[in-house]
């Protein structure tokens, strides 16, 4: 990338952090999906400043501009979508918050399709195998760690709804956690109730906790050292899946976090729920997206066909 000798840095990433603040402020976004447009966005001011010094504000930026980095960077149709969307909510800000006059930009740039893949999961054996492989450098660590991992399972969870999760968001039923608020994307709280396999594990977890005499606030916390009282890191449960899942002989990209609610998601389905059940328990704003499951329902489809009178 060329140095950069103009003004135009600082002015287009001025407006990156207002737009920041915005979605923090106004729109409640989580941290993570800030993080996500705010270097979306901030890779491209550092990229215009480089190769477009004329340009001086973000109302100067035209669709030949981001056709020019799209063409230099030649992201995956994933990244693709993911880059246009970031823009898209970038020149929404400057023009209905800011109240600047626009090019089109990311709107005139159509985004790629993609594949409807099938989702990865792991069965219920399977996800057994993992939680039996699970290890840490101590008796503690590997409690943790496996109460997290089966709790994820059996919740449907996002990792950073459940290490985010706070004693005050469970409810019991006598000494029995029955269901917890979780905070999903965009801030939005929802109630799941917990499977027998979730209620187990938050169970053995916290009784571990009461020994040890950590009652901060966080349900899965650091019960020593430094960071005793601190939510678990999510890289920390990451490679602790991982690392089972290789000691289990279990396919490595089945083996994170996220397919973990692929497979809890999966195995409701193959139970009999209704699609729109497993929405609400995933916490999806559109069914749309929850359709990733519907070819799990292929039994009911099969019986649904062989039902049609037979008429040759």
């Amino acid at each position: 990338m060329k140095t950069v000798t103009t003004d135009t840095l600082p002015l287009l990433i001025a407006a990156v952090d207002r737009f920041s603040g915005y979605l923090k402020r106004e729109e409640g976004l989580s941290p993570a999906t800030i993080q996500q447009y705010r270097a979306d966005c901030s890779r491209l001011a550092h990229w215009l400043a480089a190769e477009r010094p004329k340009i001086g504000t973000w109302a100067d930026v035209q669709e030949g501009d981001l056709r020019r980095y799209l063409d230099r960077h030649d992201p995956q149709p994933a990244r693709g979508r993911r880059l246009l969307s970031s823009w898209r909510k970038l020149w929404a800000y400057l023009s209905d918050v800011e109240g600047v006059t626009m090019q089109r930009g990311p709107v005139a740039i159509k985004r790629k399709k993609l594949k409807r893949l099938q989702p990865k999961y792991l069965s219920p054996a399977e996800v057994s195998r993992l939680i039996s492989a699970v290890q840490g450098r101590t008796p503690e660590q590997e409690k943790r760690n496996r109460s997290i991992i089966a709790f994820l399972y059996g919740t449907g969870c996002r990792i950073s709804e459940v290490l985010g999760l706070q004693l005050k968001d469970v409810e019991f039923s006598g000494d029995i956690p029955q269901s917890i608020r979780v905070l999903g994307k965009g801030d939005k709280e929802r109630t799941v109730y917990l499977s027998p396999t979730a209620q187990r594990a938050l169970q053995e977890w916290l009784k571990l906790k009461a020994q040890e005499s950590e009652d901060g606030p966080y349900v899965f916390s650091y019960l020593t050292g430094t960071k005793r009282g601190q939510p678990i890191k999510p890289l920390t449960i990451e490679r602790a899946v991982k690392e089972a899942g290789a000691r289990a002989k279990l396919p490595a990209d089945r083996c994170t976090p996220h397919k973990l609610r692929h497979s809890h998601a999966t195995a409701l389905m193959q139970a009999g729920r209704r699609l729109e059940e497993v929405q609400e328990i995933l916490g999806h704003e559109s069914i749309a997206t929850t359709r990733i499951y519907a070819h799990l329902e292929s039994g009911r489809l099969a019986a649904a066909a062989a039902s049609l009178p037979d008429i040759l």
